[in-house]
């Protein structure tokens, strides 16, 4: 006698293993907007008329939403994208331009922690709990999320989110995406030239040959991109009416003077402003980076992307004042290394200890820890984390016998602490489709 086997039973499962991940991706996303929401509400100046007390070069971006190809100060004046679309949505919507700017940030803003949630969910293959985590933390690091709200008027929303999407196609090597990105970044502003090197150079570190096809054409891509900028800032100086040479600083002072001038400026107070950037995160992503070394060597592309991102960051600083706005542009890749480190954490205690970690984050990041406390919530951040990661505490004992994820739950296996650009995400198999 034999039994009937159903052909429709994994049709089914398979319905069933999507809409569960409909259904979490969509709680994810929700949590992610009440985040947002929060923020905006704890710090957005909600005033049609907020721009009259916005400062910096805020007043420059907002200048140029009102006309485009308004002359105002050098390097802003090039920096056209943003402004731009606030323009065009003036004049299509007819809303004011300050409802429009803070509606602008916050749908930039939200979209970067989507993003970023998708990215370590589908790409560094973390578990959906990490991977939600992150994106949290991201959305709430101060230099990346509330400051944002609290002068919504500036071009680093868009740039920040422009700086993730490229991160992503270069390590799916998505080369012509890539540099479609790099050149429309620049529009918004012009640092995100200085990612074009890195796909060629992740390439370098695969092959270990200059002949490889891939550095090659990422040369090249290098080379289109800058002739389109080129081409672009010869246009936008046509249409301002005014010349901003080349090689030179803010207010067409010359680059030398700028750099003097930026240097000489908070004084006695640069490690603190570079550690208030991502507070105790430094130090747990630079453990992440040295497994990650220690695991891939040169050839892994978190640790090659940070070392070269962040050397970026410090030649930006040269001719910048605002140093956690510059170095904010490594929270992707600080965060992502982190949430790749704590992603083998898998018990209920050690995933309560890793939202305490992350709320530790949050508090420093929100300013909801007194100054006589802070000292002691960042060491107690660190404390914290090295009884995750030491095998020799009693924390220990949950990690050995932590169950493995359930495929019905988890459609991404983690990946512990390591990422190949040659690897593509897996998903499990329901286990109707498994082989005997």
């Amino acid at each position: 006698m034999t039994t009937a086997i159903d052909p429709s039973a994994p049709a089914s499962q398979e319905a069933t293993v999507r809409q569960s991940r409909v259904a979490r991706r969509t709680a994810v996303y929700l949590t992610l907007a009440t985040v947002s929401l929060i923020n905006l509400i704890s710090y957005a100046p909600l005033d049609v008329r907020a721009h009259e007390k916005a400062w910096g070069d805020a007043l420059n971006y907002y200048a140029m939403s009102e006309h485009t190809g308004a002359q105002v100060d050098n390097p802003f004046a090039l920096r056209m994208l943003s402004p731009w679309l606030v323009h065009l949505a003036g004049k299509v919507t007819g809303l004011p331009l300050d409802v429009l700017w803070l509606g602008f940030t916050a749908a930039v803003t939200l979209a970067c922690t989507v993003v970023f949630f998708e990215f370590c969910w589908r790409h560094l293959n973390l578990q959906l709990f990490t991977s939600a985590v992150a994106a949290i933390a991201l959305g709430c690091t101060f230099w990346y999320g509330p400051y944002a709200f609290s002068n919504p008027f500036l071009v680093d929303p868009l740039n920040n989110l422009l700086y993730l999407v490229a991160l992503w196609l270069v390590f799916k090597r998505k080369l012509v995406l890539f540099t479609v990105v790099i050149v429309v970044g620049a529009i918004n502003k012009e640092t995100t030239l200085l990612l074009a090197p890195l796909y060629p150079l992740l390439a370098w570190t695969r092959a270990r040959s200059l002949r490889d096809r891939q550095v090659l054409f990422g040369v090249l891509a290098v080379v289109a991109a800058s002739v389109a900028y080129v081409g672009f800032r010869m246009w936008a100086q046509h249409l301002i009416g005014s010349t901003y040479s080349f090689g030179s600083g803010q207010g067409n002072h010359s680059l030398a003077s700028n750099i003097v001038f930026a240097l000489s400026s908070n004084k006695r107070g640069e490690h603190a402003a570079l550690f208030d950037t991502f507070h105790f995160f430094w130090l747990v992503s630079g453990y992440g980076l040295y497994l990650q070394y220690r695991q891939k060597g040169p050839r892994s592309p978190l640790f090659v992307s940070s070392i070269y991102l962040a050397l970026c960051c410090l030649a930006g600083r040269m001719v910048a004042t605002d140093t956690q706005r510059v170095f904010v542009m490594l929270a992707p890749l600080v965060i992502g290394v982190v949430a790749v480190t704590l992603d083998s954490q898998r018990s209920d205690i050690r995933r309560l200890l890793v939202v305490l970690l992350a709320f530790l984050y949050l508090a420093l990041n929100l300013q909801l820890v007194p100054n006589d406390m802070k000292f002691l919530a960042e060491v107690g951040g660190l404390v914290l984390f090295a009884a995750l990661v030491s095998p020799q505490t009693w924390l220990s004992r949950g990690r050995r016998s932590a169950a493995p994820a359930d495929p019905r739950t988890e459609d991404f296996p983690p990946r512990r602490g390591t990422l190949s650009l040659s690897e593509e995400p897996t998903t499990r198999r329901p286990a109707s489709e498994t082989r005997p």
